[in-house]
């Protein structure tokens, strides 16, 4: 994959902290060390906040779709089956993961509502196939409860490192009162990870199409896909998110310094105009994270992924490291330029933050853009769209 082909015209001490590695999805209930090859000797999986990239599980050829999501997949129109609806509201990221903990002080309200869906009440008001999907949806068990199922302190954690309130209190979100999360949850049971991911993209893209302002997708997993009919559905359903106008910010592999260049990673790898793929910085931002893998033609850039504290279930707060970690940074930024100028376009978005990134030794010749994300800067550049659309009108 060549990069141009994808170029478009204050934290408080942790009150827990992480005692042992977490479990990698596949299988869902085991741990696992990294497979890939250590990098100056060291082991990522000994730190004691390390957690891996979930890979979530592979096909199998046996999965049930949820009975909930029948209807749904079957009845779903493309964007441009309909006319454009008028986006409404803050910028909203679509957090797929473990679900979100949204009852969190420091989430509560900074989730997205489902403004056609009436809660409690036990219907599906918005014909969508998921009743009382109020602040998302559970892909793994095809319900409205998104707290539920593996991996719920993953996605809880990236939820707060994008929007966790100015409050006060544990960590500050990078888009604090800016942007709205939306939880897709249980990626990581019921089916494999490519099947969620593919019923996930539909459920985004039918709210998008309802009003919604859904903008950007952070997907802080993945896994390598050798066989080609798996490739051609990742491509697919990143493209439904593409016709959608949805950005994807993806997390490149922990590899311990493993060079993606060649490895066929999705979602992270996909060579399309809407897809940022993101490495990890160490916590003082000088340098690739040890634990963190690399390649210029496929990672655009680096962003602080190391020890970061960050929101997890039961109101609590933890610090967590890995690229899984870097990539909400950089989701969350997205949003803020969205919502500095709403007229963007996330092939836009993409392009300024890789612009607009700060160059670094250490990086070179490691992500295509030789840089880490400054945020001031890709903001100052939204902003300054923003004005150059006004002045033209």
């Amino acid at each position: 994959m060549t990069t141009l082909s994808k170029i478009s015209t204050s934290s408080l001490p942790s009150s827990r902290v992480r005692t042992e590695a977490p479990a990698v999805r596949a299988p869902v209930e085991a741990p696992r060390a990294p497979t890939t090859p250590k990098a100056d000797g060291f082991d990522a999986s000994a730190r004691s906040n390390f957690v891996d990239r979930p890979t979530g599980r592979r096909p199998s050829g046996t999965e049930t779709q949820p009975a909930a999501l029948l209807s749904k997949t079957a009845s779903l129109k493309s964007v441009g089956d309909s006319k454009p609806v008028p986006l409404s509201g803050p910028p909203v990221v679509a957090v797929f993961d473990g679900g979100v903990d949204w009852n969190h002080t420091d989430l509560k309200d900074s989730m997205w509502t489902n403004p056609w869906e009436v809660a409690g009440d036990g219907l599906d008001n918005d014909g969508n196939g998921i009743q009382d999907d109020i602040h998302g949806f559970n892909v793994g068990f095809g319900s409205g409860d998104p707290l539920r199922g593996e991996g719920t302190d993953h996605g809880t954690h990236v939820a707060g490192i994008i929007a966790a309130a100015d409050n006060g209190q544990g960590n500050t979100g990078v888009a604090a009162g800016k942007a709205q999360i939306l939880s897709v949850g249980g990626i990581y049971d019921g089916a494999d990870l490519l099947t969620n991911f593919e019923r996930s993209v539909d459920y985004v893209v039918d709210l998008k199409s309802k009003g919604a302002n859904i903008r950007a997708v952070n997907a802080s997993f993945g896994d390598e896909y050798r066989d080609a009919a798996s490739q051609k559905r990742w491509k697919e359903a990143v493209q439904k998110l593409a016709d959608a106008d949805i950005l994807l910010v993806a997390a490149t592999a922990n590899g311990n310094g493993s060079n993606m260049n060649n490895v066929k990673d999705f979602p992270a790898n996909l060579d399309l105009p809407n897809v940022l793929t993101v490495a990890s910085m160490d916590k003082r931002n000088d340098k690739l994270a040890r634990f963190s893998s690399h390649g210029d033609k496929v990672v655009e850039m680096a962003a602080v992924g190391e020890d970061v504290l960050s929101t997890v279930p039961g109101g609590d707060w933890e610090e967590m490291s890995g690229t899984s970690m870097a990539t909400p940074r950089v989701a969350a930024t997205a949003a803020l330029m969205f919502a500095e100028n709403p007229k963007l376009t996330a092939a836009e978005v993409r392009d300024m933050l890789v612009a607009t990134t700060e160059k670094d030794p250490d990086l070179k010749g490691k992500v295509s853009s030789s840089g880490k994300l400054d945020i001031d800067a890709a903001v100052a550049a939204a902003r300054a769209s923003a004005g150059r659309v006004a002045q033209a009108a």
